[in-house]
């Protein structure tokens, strides 16, 4: 789904130390911030699962989810190395591979937000990227405005998860996402600080629910860099040494790099 509906943008920094200028003002109004980098701007915040075409109403979203999941398992045996502790260690699990599901990558770091918005470059040259930013307690603090149990980011230890668990009634599944931290159960969810968004039974683009759901404008705001401004921001990120080796701390990652470094990926 993509600028049917979108957030206004809040700045378009020209260089680096003017986007960092603007993620220093959020920390600093922020309980917690989080982060999601974009290389197209116009696309929506919406889970891979939810952006299936011809799967709209959320009971045929949460038996897809259902689905997806059972052959998951199935065809997944040969390659793991240990059995799935619960359904949330195989949704994340699930998440990790790029499997469809109900959650939404986000990130404790911005440097990883940044770099996932400006990289790579050969991909929609032509397009501005977006650099979001979200403040996970207050927008937990209103989903969860009615429950009296303890607030803040969840993991799945939360009771207020339960109605949101891929065991779930899909008639108990509430309607707006909930941000969370999720199983740590690879190098790269620990290298990319990553936290998620849990959609509920909304299928709607998280800037929408925001929109139209009632939260403070802090919890979810939009940082758009112009396509012109793009390659030297990357440029000041890179020479920071944050580069492809330090977002994926593995083999791939260093491809990656050695990659772009001998000027095979621009």
């Amino acid at each position: 789904m993509r600028g049917e509906f979108n957030l206004p943008t809040i700045a378009e920094p020209k260089s680096f130390s003017e986007l960092l200028e603007v993620i220093e003002e959020f920390q600093s109004t922020s309980d917690a911030s989080w982060y999601r980098g974009c290389r197209n701007a116009g696309h929506c915040l919406q889970p891979s699962i939810m952006r299936h075409a011809p799967v709209k109403p959320f009971k045929e979203i949460h038996e897809l989810e259902k689905q997806i999941a059972s052959r998951f398992v199935q065809r997944s045996l040969p390659f793991v190395s240990r059995p799935f502790m619960d359904e949330w260690d195989k949704l994340f699990f699930m998440q990790h591979y790029g499997v469809p599901t109900r959650l939404l990558d986000w990130t404790e770091n911005p440097f990883v937000a940044i770099y996932f918005a400006m990289t790579p470059l050969r991909v929609e040259p032509d397009k501005d990227a977006a650099l979001w930013l979200c403040d996970p307690v207050k927008w937990n603090s209103h989903v969860m405005s009615s429950y009296s149990g303890k607030k803040g980011i969840l993991d799945q230890s939360s009771r207020f998860l339960t109605q949101y668990s891929p065991e779930a009634l899909v008639d108990d599944v509430p309607n707006h996402p909930i941000m969370m931290y999720g199983t740590y159960n690879s190098p790269r969810i620990v290298a990319q600080r990553g936290g998620f968004a849990l959609f509920g039974n909304l299928p709607d683009p998280m800037e929408q629910i925001h929109q139209t759901g009632g939260f403070a404008p802090e919890c979810l705001q939009k940082v758009t860099v112009k396509k012109e401004h793009i390659p030297d921001i990357r440029s000041s990120l890179l020479k920071k040494g944050f580069t492809e080796s330090v977002v994926f701390p593995d083999l791939d990652g260093l491809a990656k790099e050695i990659r772009r470094e001998f000027g095979f990926e621009q």
